[in-house]
């Protein structure tokens, strides 16, 4: 995988095997150098959310779609049309292509997904204070998970309901389920032996302080835009 054209980036591979390609790295600043030009030939007609965008968003917005377009034709070899437009704070579309994308970022960590067959959902996290919360964990756990987040020391159960959250948020991605998936009835455990679901990954994200994972599904029960869901 070739590094961006804004040359900041060191992304590497986390997934490559089975039509499943994730890559992840830092976002690097912001290119003062890209024009409309470019934004119409990476995004397609999607470029018209660029004016809703501040800087810190802008960097990490172009950064992923800049690493799908190199997934699709530098390894996929597929034509590159952009992406269609969609709302904010829904799961990007490409446009006239039958792969499927997810994009996910906390902090100054990017993950980009792209499937051949089936549904993708990725989703990173950092590992904070606020998945060590009571409220958040009963929004979370099921009854199974909730004891064994309990049994846990501190720090471990911080790190480990980072890392549940992570599964089930990419797998509601995947399924474009969004905030209509209640957590406290969906086992991360259970998902690995689902006949839908194809796999789901929690690969090192190369940080102790940050959580990946990727599920990858057979097909989404619905195409209609969903929101993700916000901490």
């Amino acid at each position: 995988m070739p590094r961006s054209e804004t040359g900041g980036d060191a992304r590497r591979t986390l997934v490559s095997a089975r039509g499943v390609h994730v890559v992840t790295g830092r976002i690097p600043p912001p290119d003062p150098g890209f024009d409309a030009e470019d934004a119409a030939e990476l995004l397609g007609t999607d470029a018209a959310a660029l004016g809703s965008l501040d800087g810190s968003r802008l960097a990490s917005y172009l950064t992923a779609r800049r690493w799908v377009r190199d997934i699709v034709t530098v390894r996929l070899r597929r034509p590159w049309r952009g992406f269609e437009a969609t709302l904010r704070g829904t799961k990007p579309r490409l446009a006239a292509s039958p792969l499927d994308v997810s994009i996910a970022h906390a902090g100054d960590l990017l993950v980009v997904g792209v499937v051949e067959h089936g549904r993708i959902g990725v989703d990173v996290e950092l590992v904070a204070p606020v998945f060590d919360q009571p409220a958040l964990a009963r929004r979370l756990c099921t009854l199974v998970e909730r004891r064994r987040a309990d049994s846990l020391p501190p720090a471990d159960r911080r790190a480990w309901l980072t890392q549940l959250w992570t599964v089930k948020e990419s797998y509601a991605k995947a399924v474009g389920a969004g905030l209509a998936l209640d957590f406290r009835q969906l086992g991360a455990a259970e998902l690995r032996h689902s006949d839908t679901v194809r796999g789901v990954l929690t690969p090192a994200s190369g940080r102790t302080h940050a959580k990946i994972a990727v599920s990858w599904v057979d097909a989404a029960p619905s195409s209609s835009p969903s929101p993700v869901r916000a901490i």
